[in-house]
This record gives C-alpha cells, sequence and structure tokens, in this order.
C-alpha cells in the first residue's frame, strides 16, 4: 500500500545545525561545568535521519532544545549519564548483548524506536518484546489515545493521525517500512504488566506505543518530520513524562502458576475488544518433567492450542489447530539442559478461539509428571 508522504529528509546542513546545538556526551563544557543531558540517542548509520529528527520533539514548555547527548553505541548509551536513553533500532535483526550490559540498562529509563528495539527488550526479558508484536499497519494511520498510568486520562477522545496533514509530494512506501504493534487485548495476558499508550483505531487490540516499568516502545519508525502535530504533541509528552518521573526498581511480570488439574473456561469471538479470545497458562520447572496438554472444545471451528517456552527460541515451540470440534493434544518433555537454557522465564500454553462468529467452551487438562 502507498501512502502520499513526505519522506521528510533533512539537508546535511540542518542536519549539522541541529546536532551542533547537542551537547556530546563526550563533552560541551558550559562555565558551571559539564551539562547532564536529559536525553542520550543512539541510532545505526540508517537510522540517522530519524535520530536528528527527534529533536523537534525534545522541547521543553518554552520551546528550547532539551540538552540531548549523542552516543554511537548501545554500550555508551548504557554507560551515559542522561536521563532517559532514545534507542533508535529499526533492523529485525540485533546482536545478543553482553550480561552486563543488559544489566546496566536494567537501571536506565529507555524509550525504544524499532523493532531491534523491540528484541533489546526480550533480552531484558520484558513483555514489550518482538515475540509478543505483529507487523504491519492499519489504514487510516490513526491511533486512540487511552488511560495510562504515564500519562492519566487521555485528553482527547478522537483518532490521531500519525502522519501530517499536509503531506509533502513525495510518496513513502509504508510497505517498506517495518511498522509494528504489541498484541495487547485489554484483557490479555498482558494487561496488568503493560501499560498501553495508544492502539490502532482500526483494532484496538495492537498498540503501538507501550510501556513496561522504565522502557518505552514504539513501533512507528519514521522521522518526526512526517508526524502530525497532535502526534508529535503525544510523543513529547511521553518523552518529557519519562524523563520526569522516578526510575522504578526493574522487575520482569509476575504470573500465577499453573498446576496440573482440570481447567474450565470461556472464550470469546476472535478480535473482541472486550472479553478475552484467549487465555494463557504459565509454568516453571526445577526438574526434567513430561508436560501434557489435552483440549477438549465447542462452539469454535477455529481453535488453536500452543505451547513453547518465552526465551527468544521460543524452546519446544508446538501448535495444534482444530477446524471440526476435535480434541487437541501437545506432550512435550522438558530436559535439564531445557530448564538451565530459559533461565527464570516460563513456559506457556495458550488456547485462542480464532472463530469470527462462534465463542469457544473449553476444558484444558494439564498433566505433569517425571519423564
Amino acid at each position: 500500500m502507498r501512502a502520499v508522504l513526505g519522506r521528510g529528509f533533512l539537508p546535511v546542513g540542518l542536519t549539522f545545525c541541529l546536532w551542533a546545538a547537542v551537547a556530546e556526551e563526550s563533552g560541551t563544557k558550559s562555565a558551571q561545568g559539564p551539562a547532564r543531558p536529559k536525553f542520550a540517542i543512539y541510532s545505526e548509520a540508517a537510522d540517522a535521519e530519524l535520530a536528528s529528527s527527534l529533536l523537534r520533539v525534545l522541547r521543553d514548555k518554552e520551546e528550547k532544545v532539551t540538552r540531548v547527548a549523542r552516543v554511537d553505541t548501545v554500550e555508551a548509551a548504557a554507560e551515559s549519564n542522561a536521563d532517559v536513553l532514545i534507542l533508535v533500532m529499526t533492523q529485525r535483526e540485533t546482536r545478543k548483548f553482553e550480561k552486563q550490559v543488559l544489566d546496566a540498562l536494567k537501571e536506565r529509563k529507555i524509550i525504544g524506536i524499532g523493532f531491534g528495539a523491540a528484541q533489546l527488550f526480550g533480552q531484558l526479558g520484558l513483555e514489550i518484546s518482538g515475540g509478543n508484536c505483529m507487523h504491519g499497519i492499519f489504514q487510516p494511520t490513526t491511533i486512540k489515545i487511552v488511560k495510562c498510568a504515564l500519562l492519566g486520562d487521555a485528553e482527547r477522545a478522537d483518532p490521531v493521525p500519525v502522519f501530517a496533514e499536509n503531506p509533502q509530494e513525495t510518496e513513502l512506501n509504508v510497505s517498506e517500512i517495518d511498522f509494528f504493534a504489541m498484541f495487547a487485548p485489554p484483557r490479555g495476558k498482558n494487561a496488568a504488566a503493560v501499560d498501553v499508550i495508544a492502539r490502532w483505531s482500526k483494532d484496538m487490540n495492537y498498540a503501538p506505543i507501550v510501556r513496561q516499568g522504565n522502557c518505552i516502545l514504539v513501533g512507528v519508525p519514521v522521522p518526526a518530520t512526517l508526524w502530525s502535530s497532535a502526534y508529535s504533541e503525544l510523543m513529547r509528552n511521553v518523552c518529557l513524562r519519562v524523563q520526569k518521573q522516578k526510575l522504578e526498581p526493574f522487575a520482569t511480570a509476575r504470573r500465577e502458576l499453573t498446576k496440573a488439574g482440570t481447567y474450565k473456561f470461556t472464550l470469546a469471538k476472535r478480535d473482541s475488544p472486550d472479553e478475552p479470545f484467549s487465555k494463557t497458562f504459565f509454568f516453571r520447572f526445577s526438574e526434567p518433567r513430561k508436560i501434557t496438554a489435552r483440549l477438549e472444545h465447542s462452539g469454535s471451528k477455529a481453535v488453536m492450542l500452543l505451547f513453547m517456552g518465552e526465551d527468544e527460541n521460543h524452546a519446544h515451540w508446538a501448535r495444534k489447530d482444530a477446524r471440526q470440534e476435535e480434541a487437541l493434544e501437545i506432550i512435550t518433555e522438558i530436559s535439564r539442559e531445557d530448564i538451565d537454557a530459559i533461565g527464570d522465564r516460563h513456559w506457556t500454553v495458550d488456547v485462542t478461539n480464532f472463530d469470527a462468529d462462534s465463542i469457544a467452551e473449553c476444558k484444558l487438562t494439564i498433566a505433569i509428571e517425571e519423564p
């Protein structure tokens, strides 16, 4: 799909002038000594335009440019004394970071833009990660700002256009840009752990701007030169609020662990914004175990049973689908090596109703035994 939108490329001279107003991390000093930057921005070379364009957003109430530092690596960002790190990482593949770098990032406030940032958050053990996101964009490209812990009540009820109302002449091929959003139904498995800031207006189950603890994930990786005034104001408010808020102790999502037994529940029709159409059961094992998940169900003609580990590789991923109300069963053996590899993350069994016309009445039986 194509939208007539200006690319908004910054001329080389303008880019230089913008960054000339930035205090480099290596140390531009005032008469009172080095100024502590409020933000440190990292980007890969391909994302330089996006990173530079953020300066038009990072302004205080007097419209003055906020103190910003430019860093060349994620490691340098982690070591920066800036209040907030802005990591512009739009590439889907992200290298594996060393434990000491990840530990340092756990003690920082971070705004991640792009799918690479989602992958990095996955390495931190957060739910706002690539594995919980869907690629693509909804048309029209408008978002719904929702009540959230970070910003409070939404200041406007009408949809907010992402792109400027008066686009430039050049075309932006949106299929070439890696838009993505977190799958975050209002009553889904991550509702208690993730603070949703904005949802796509076309499908409120998908959220392109989300927060977990000290970290913000943004799935709209386009330069600020293309943003509408309303979207720019939202992003500015998000950045400044994160900068002002107190650093929270790092924590991953807390889950209620599932015991062996039988569980009965009802799943709503697919994509319901009011009732859950998917249910997740969480497990942890300290010793090798054999787990059997058997699902019996009625009503729906499209039900999925899924088992996997929550690590980056989705260990022991297994999926079964039913089209005629047939029972589904997955049997998996978890070894000592599997337990060591997944660490403190969970194993999950997911049941999802993909039928848009019928609810699903479900009975899930979980057996856990020695292999």
